[in-house]
């Protein structure tokens, strides 16, 4: 795990007067940024499941019977229940298009199961084990980690340090020193997702269903990273 600081491209420092109890009051306000980068532990994905056949009764059981060869595999690589999303089945007409007109080729039954896998290292033996499963599709990849909190508190607290520093440091050049914290207020970052979706979807869906290999995916490095905005009073030095 390593940790950052890099504030200074995001200071903007504003000396100004604050008009409320005391008018007079000289105040600087910063802008700090913490970040803390970690390899990934848990991975999730998203299984859909769809059969289509001229009977819906057939179609639906098709799919329930895959959806249960899938939750048992799941209890063989001891996923917990709480790792398992399941969604509603849905059913419906399905429709080709064909020479100009949409042409009706039976009823659709379909689901899909978002998974949360915890161990990296069986991602490749776990993902085949799912397409020789004849599924629908596999996808929407989505790397991240299970202490993720701790490092998105962690990265909160190094913005506070970045911006403390970044105001000292200013207001040492302006023969000043700052006094009391006077605002804190986070600032609303996008911070980037690294997760791989539609390209490894479509190969799911093109693969051999009797295949056994998986997905050889290597999930990079994640970052949390935080902003924050702080409002020092500022002194003059004694």
């Amino acid at each position: 795990m390593r940790k950052s600081l890099f504030g200074l491209i995001f200071i903007l420092s504003i000396f100004s007067i604050v008009s409320c109890t005391d008018s007079k009051t000289k105040v600087i306000k910063v802008f700090g940024n913490g970040e803390v980068t970690y390899i990934p532990d848990t991975v999730t994905m998203t299984v859909k499941l769809k059969s289509v056949k001229p009977v819906l009764r057939d179609a639906i059981s098709e799919t329930n019977a895959t959806s249960k060869k899938l939750l048992s595999l799941c209890k063989e690589y001891s996923i917990l229940d709480e790792d398992i999303k399941t969604s509603f089945s849905q059913s419906g007409r399905e429709y080709e298009y064909q020479n100009g007109r949409n042409v009706f080729v039976g009823f659709r039954s379909e689901q899909s199961i978002q998974i949360t896998f915890r161990d990296l290292t069986r991602v490749e033996e776990f993902t085949g084990a799912i397409l020789a499963l004849q599924v629908y599709s596999l996808g929407d990849f989505r790397y991240s980690h299970s202490k993720k909190s701790e490092f998105e508190s962690e990265a909160n607290l190094l913005a506070l340090d970045d911006a403390k520093a970044a105001a000292e440091k200013m207001a040492e050049r302006m023969n000043v020193k700052i006094g009391e914290v006077l605002y804190i207020s986070d600032v609303d970052t996008s911070e980037p997702s690294y997760y791989y979706r539609d390209s490894y979807e479509s190969i799911a869906q093109n693969k051999s269903l009797n295949s056994s290999s998986g997905f050889v995916v290597a999930p990079g490095i994640l970052a949390s990273s935080k902003n924050v905005v702080v409002t020092f009073e500022l002194k003059n030095k004694d």
